[in-house]
């Protein structure tokens, strides 16, 4: 029996991040107010429009970012251990409603995160809230950035293969604006820029309803492990990025590709949709460009980060969540820290 993705199920914050004051919000914070005009344009070309903060006031503004002080990392995790486990239960209970199962059915949970730690964690609140079985079978992906909700499948598709009894949960909850940097450089500009919260989860088990997981591939670029990352600083995650990623990341990203489709008996011709997550609009026209996509194959990637922004690991579901309709395969692919590239069939 195939192991298939029989629901999803998407939650986000009610609160809306309005670019304009966010933009000033960035260049204060920095303590840089004369950089404001700068800090402006670079959030017009983020290709974002609307994203939503569990932060956000109902004037579009970040006070969390106002109080005349830069939050610490504590104060950020503080956040996190009261704001997330709202919406990974909005996202799970929509997944298991769309999937028609029971929160006493599943087996295995599996929650993918790489913008907070607590333990106990979001994993132990999704049991309480949602009444899984206190057997359930837990497991936590970790700091994998935006591909993390493929490694999230990865780990999903094998626990459901395992057994014709095993039933899935797999969710993704990031709340990236806590993360919010007080610096006027590059990559944490285009991060303030883009990044955004939401939780996506999905519903995973052997059977004949819903799409076919049959693969999950990955790559790894030589030679990049600088060029994209993070690490835990006294004021939130501090980011780097660099602004050839998407070059690299189209370069590399074909002939892996074509190998992948090749064991599975496709070409690029032969997939009908592509889930590709939006790291930022030159990722979407690079890696475009470089796969000779047609035109409109990215629509839906676009449109998830204008009304959405980046928001890491579960953006693909929110893309996947919108391509119901697609007949016939579907590749998901997703890019983070490494440089990695992951990728998903579903048929």
């Amino acid at each position: 029996m195939s192991v298939r993705v029989t629901g999803i199920g998407t939650c986000v914050p009610s609160g809306v991040l309005e670019q304009g004051a966010t933009a000033s919000t960035a260049a204060r914070l920095a303590g840089r107010p004369e950089k404001e005009a700068v800090v402006r344009k670079l959030f017009e070309r983020s290709g974002v429009s609307e994203r939503r903060s569990v932060l956000a006031d109902a004037q579009g503004s970040l006070p969390f970012f106002e109080q005349g002080h830069v939050p610490t990392t504590g104060e950020r995790m503080s956040a996190y251990t009261r704001e997330a486990p709202a919406l990974t239960h909005g996202a799970c209970a929509q997944a298991l409603a769309d999937a028609g199962v029971h929160a006493g059915d599943v087996t295995h949970l599996v929650v993918v995160s790489c913008t907070g730690f607590e333990s106990p964690g979001v994993d132990l609140a999704a049991i309480e809230s949602l009444g899984l079985r206190p057997t359930v079978r837990r497991t936590i992906v970790g700091m994998m950035g935006c591909h993390g909700a493929i490694n999230g499948l990865a780990a999903a598709r094998a626990f459901a293969a395992e057994s014709a009894d095993h039933v899935v949960l797999m969710v993704c909850v990031e709340l990236c604006t806590l993360h919010f940097c007080a610096s006027v450089e590059h990559g944490a500009m285009v991060a303030n820029a883009r990044f955004g919260d939401g939780a996506a989860a999905c519903v995973g088990a052997q059977g004949e309803r819903g799409r076919e997981l049959a693969s999950c591939s990955s790559v790894v670029v030589p030679g990049t492990a600088s060029d994209m990352g993070w690490v835990g600083g006294d004021n939130g995650f501090e980011m780097t990025l660099a602004s050839g990623v998407p070059s690299k990341l189209a370069e590399r990203t074909p002939a892996w590709i074509d190998g992948w489709l090749a064991e599975h008996g496709l070409t690029r011709e032969g997939v009908a949709g592509w889930a590709v997550h939006p790291g930022g609009p030159r990722v979407l026209d690079e890696v475009g460009e470089a796969l000779a996509l047609p035109d409109g194959a990215l629509d839906v990637s676009r449109e998830v980060l204008r009304t959405r922004g980046n928001m890491s690991s579960g953006t693909v579901l929110f893309i996947l969540e919108r391509m119901r309709a697609a007949e016939g395969p579907v590749a998901v692919l997703a890019f983070g820290p490494g440089l990695c590239a992951e990728g998903a069939l579903l048929r």
